[in-house]
């Protein structure tokens, strides 16, 4: 697709605020070779977005911006019970190791759980097509013998990196010929619902919710970063569509970044050149002066133009959605937990 042609790239930005800070001529950011300028540049115009990004409050509030709100697309995984498995509890290869016969471990066993003889475990490593180990605390305890059905599925799914928050419930595809969307719920009604195992009262193929939590940290250079559950157990493949928040990355450095197109650049390009001028006015100044003005009035008008870009003509059905729960329907899993109920119904 074609750029407008009055659009801003982010070289054009820099341009500006270069030319802001050192003075005009021939030169600009892109032509630019002492590093020093040219980070200091990048610097300004880097926290004039995060700026903008996170928008000034404009008549007492924030406003969240659409080109913000990307929908995105996430693939369950169907379970796996090819063949038959093996447990050597201690002293083997591997400790806690499962071997698999006539069939391969799936790509994504690492992610997934294995369930024996009906309790669910969580897979440790994928050492090879043919062996999984388990971990040494949540395991079978004693070794299992050979030629032993299982099931392996994956109910967790890592979200984007850029993931920052989810909006609304998650719908499926059309093909997957599903009655409802996944609804989110708390994180730990997850894992109560799993603990009891309550997977074991439903046939249906397709969850129905879901619940999100940020993943433990493995690195000092790793930021926050989250991950999504299921319930109940994933068993067939599916497509489902959502809307997240995203955590914009910042634009590439040096010359490179000249032809990039960051988000909200194509509709409000002149918004942010004001946004990174402010901050690099603050920066040298001190303080906010015609360019943090001007990026005010600025800004106002693209919010109003955001919300009215895309507004509802219609806001839907006005309901309580009562008509879907008869006790087939899946909100009757409050009925088999602590959830509240109403003159002995689930709710």
């Amino acid at each position: 697709m074609a750029e407008p042609t009055l659009s801003l790239a982010w070289g054009d930005i820099l341009n500006e605020v270069y030319e802001f800070v050192f003075g005009g001529g021939d030169k600009g950011y892109t032509g630019e070779t002492d590093t020093d300028r040219t980070r200091l540049v990048e610097r300004h115009c880097n926290s004039g977005l995060r700026v903008f990004y996170s928008s000034p409050l404009i008549e007492g509030r924030t406003h969240d911006w659409s080109f913000l709100m990307p929908a995105a697309n996430l693939t369950l995984n169907a379970s796996y019970s090819t063949g038959t498995i093996a447990y050597d509890d201690t002293g083997g290869a591997n400790e806690n190791q499962v071997t698999l016969s006539g069939g391969t471990w799936t790509s994504w066993a690492a992610s997934g759980k294995i369930d024996i003889s009906g309790t669910s475990y969580p897979i440790l490593k994928r050492v090879s097509d043919s062996i999984l180990t388990l971990g040494p605390t949540d395991n079978p305890g004693s070794d299992v013998a050979a030629s032993t059905s299982y099931s392996l599925h994956q109910d967790d799914y890592d979200l984007p990196d850029d993931f920052g928050s989810l909006l609304g419930n998650l719908t499926f595809s059309q093909v997957d010929n599903a009655l409802q969307p996944v609804e989110i719920i708390g994180e730990g009604r997850i894992r109560e619902m799993r603990q009891r195992d309550y997977s074991v009262s439903y046939s249906s193929q397709d969850p129905f919710y879901g619940a999100i939590r940020p993943k433990q940290r493995t690195a000092n250079d790793m930021g926050t970063r989250y991950e999504i559950l299921f319930w109940p157990d994933v068993t067939a493949s599916a497509t489902l569509t959502y809307r997240y928040r995203v955590m914009p990355d910042k634009p590439v450095s040096g010359s490179g970044s000249t032809s990039d197109r960051i988000y909200g650049i194509t509709q409000h390009g002149q918004t942010i050149l004001y946004s990174c001028l402010a901050e690099a006015e603050r920066r040298m100044d001190g303080e906010r002066g015609p360019m943090w003005q001007q990026f005010q009035e600025l800004l106002a008008a693209s919010v109003i133009r955001d919300r009215q870009d895309n507004k509802g003509e219609v806001f839907g059905y006005n309901g309580d959605w009562s008509d879907r729960r008869e006790m087939l329907g899946s909100t009757r899993l409050t009925l088999f937990s602590s959830g509240v109920t109403y003159k002995g119904q689930g709710t």
